[in-house]
Formats: structure tokens, sequence, C-alpha cells
């Protein structure tokens, strides 16, 4: 299946791992498709990735409620909930704010999710995923999103921008 090499695809975004992963990417949702943009603005044309001085979230309103952001702790590597919006929210079985995702027992290494947010990090790379859903919601079937790192000044990865939606089951 595609959407399991993505993951992979992301970290290199060679021209035609790139042409793939925007080929991915036109096929998810709009919240998916529009926090990328939203990232790709503030990051112009020359830069690796924005720096989190330059992002506001009220800068993008609608994508508020979708939105995580995690602090990215490197050495030892870990991520801390810094913001979820209200939508994520109500699709989680409980409220992660402040917490490491090291003291999440089906987040922490070697997670899937702890993967995806450890590859972006140490690539500095957008990655696409989706993951089954887990929550209160008995009428959805997985949640799709995208992790997209900010920067410090220095050129490191200080934050992890992840905008996520929730897929219906048909």
């Amino acid at each position: 299946m595609v959407e399991d090499n993505i993951e992979h695809i992301a970290a290199e975004l060679s021209p035609e791992q790139r042409t793939t992963f925007l080929d991915v990417l036109a096929s998810r949702s709009s919240i998916i498709r529009d926090g990328f943009a939203f990232w790709e603005e503030l990051k112009g044309q020359d830069d690796v990735a924005p720096k989190r001085s330059d992002f506001n979230p009220f800068d993008v309103p609608k994508l508020m409620p979708h939105m995580v952001l995690l602090e990215v702790q490197q050495s030892p590597a870990d991520f801390r909930y810094r913001v979820i919006g209200s939508f994520v929210l109500e699709h989680l079985a409980e409220n992660h704010t402040g917490a490491w995702m090291s003291q999440i027992e089906h987040q922490k290494s070697p997670s899937r999710i702890w993967s995806s947010c450890e590859q972006v990090a140490k690539t500095c790379h957008p990655m696409l995923s989706q993951i089954p859903y887990v929550g209160p919601h008995a009428e959805f079937l997985y949640g799709e999103d995208i992790i997209l790192p900010l920067l410090n000044d220095d050129g490191e990865v200080v934050n992890l921008l992840v905008f996520v939606s929730y897929i219906r089951k048909e």
C-alpha cells in the first residue's frame, strides 16, 4: 500500500518522491492540504522549514481546532504536547496537554506516532500518515495527519506542527 511508504519517502524528498508526496497530499482532506499550504507559505521558497518565531496559530483560525503543537526535546528524544486544538481534543480519550509522549503508554517509543515525530525532527521534512482511530466516537474509521517541522534561529527543529483530520466510516 502506498500510504505505508509515504512515511519513508517523505524523509528523502527527491523530485520524484516530492511528486509522490504531493499526489498523496492531494487525496487528503482540506484540513491536511490547507495545513501544508500554510506551512509552505511560512517557510518561503528557499528555506528548509519555517522558524517557530514566524508561526502564529491565529493566522489560520479555521485550522486551529485541528492543530497540535509539539515541543521537541532532542536528547533524549521526546515530544511534549504544548497545544491541542479543540476538534482534536474532542476525539481523544484524554487530554494530553503538557504531557511528554514518553509518559503516554500507547505513544511512547517504539510506537508509530513516536517514530513519525522522531523522523520529522531528524530529517526536517514533512510527513503524511494515517492511523486507526482509537477514541470516544465509534463513527470514525481513522485519522490522517501531516507533521511539519518548525525551527529555531540555529536551524534546529524545536517544534512539530501537526494538522489532524478524522475520517468517518462509510
